[in-house]
């Protein structure tokens, strides 16, 4: 009686003399060697940001213990010690730093540099043919002035009224009793290169003349950093801070000169300088506009419409590319 499961006897000659009939090829060992194709930063890149992470793409899967073994670097805040590694798929390696870069203490370039050794190998245990360096470049300290902008400089009167015109601009009170107080722009833009992040600007404007005692009488004078954008209107008198007031350091309004440090304010300004176009504005006050005594308390300061010794400036520290 015939037994299904028994292999007929020329089925089984057939298969001992081909033992492959029937099955695929095995596949090719891989043998090519892994190679990099991008990083972040790229080399040679400027204007790197001190909270940069160190990306590096391969051109195939890798092993990661080799390939993070490979990577070196002898800059301080990049060396191996100082740094950790992630996976975001298996052929990109992000190399985290444990703390922030540094930026240039001044205009020369600073260099970061990291190398991926040759050791870096695939999953198959291929290693690079070469190595690869990369070398990038963070902020450089500056420092530029800028001039106001005479069109956008002037005053606003609590009434309302508006003035824009002439080498003058006010803040105090009149003999009637109205008050106004005065208004200055810049143009961040003006700087070249352009600021990444302002550090520190010192707000300088030139006093014209004085009547009265408004120190004495009105107190403080207040810088305020406001936005009233490409025109003057009468919304910007009572405009809401974009910062906490900063008082001048002044016991008096006698000195030719007038200076103010403003930090934080600029900063905050450099943040959103793109959709206020560059602009950072002041406000210049007394910590009261009127004392009611029906006597003139003010004090009057060039604007941008003046000549250029006299007109207001900012000097500011940033950092650029």
């Amino acid at each position: 009686m015939h037994n299904p499961r028994l292999l007929n006897p020329v089925w089984v000659a057939l298969l001992l003399m081909f033992p492959g009939a029937g099955c695929s090829p095995p596949p090719k060992p891989d043998t090519t060697p892994p190679r990099v194709l991008a990083t972040v930063p790229a080399d040679g890149q400027r204007g790197v940001l001190r909270d940069a992470q160190l990306v590096v793409r391969f051109s195939e899967p890798m092993d990661p213990d080799c390939s993070e073994a490979a990577y070196g670097s002898s800059s301080a805040g990049l060396r191996p010690n100082e740094v950790s590694f992630h996976w975001d798929d298996p052929a990109t390696m992000r190399i985290i730093p444990g703390d922030y870069l540094t930026y240039s203490p001044d205009a020369n370039d600073k260099t970061y540099t990291f190398v991926i050794k040759e050791t870096a190998c695939d999953e198959a245990g291929n290693t690079m043919a070469s190595s690869h360096t990369t070398r990038f470049y963070v902020l450089r300290k500056l420092a530029g002035v800028i001039k106001s902008q005479g069109a956008l400089d002037g005053y606003v009167f609590k009434a309302g009224r508006i003035d824009t015109g002439g080498r003058d601009l006010g803040a105090g009170d009149g003999p009637n009793g109205e008050c106004a107080r005065a208004f200055l722009s810049f143009d961040l833009s003006e700087l070249n290169p352009d600021p990444v992040e302002v550090r520190s600007a010192r707000l300088l404007f030139k006093v014209r003349h004085i009547t009265g005692n408004p120190a004495a009488d009105l107190g403080a004078l207040l810088v305020e950093h406001v936005h009233y954008g490409p025109q003057l209107t009468s919304q910007a008198f009572n405009l809401g801070t974009l910062s906490p007031q900063q008082p001048c350091s002044l016991s008096n309004l006698t000195g030719p000169w007038l200076s103010c440090w403003k930090g934080v304010e600029v900063q905050d300004d450099v943040a959103h300088w793109l959709e206020r176009r560059g602009m950072v504005q002041f406000r210049l006050r007394f910590s009261r506009d009127t004392d009611g005594d029906a006597a003139e308390d003010s004090a009057m300061f060039y604007s941008g419409d003046a000549a250029d010794s006299e007109r207001p400036f900012l000097e500011v520290v940033y950092y650029a590319p």
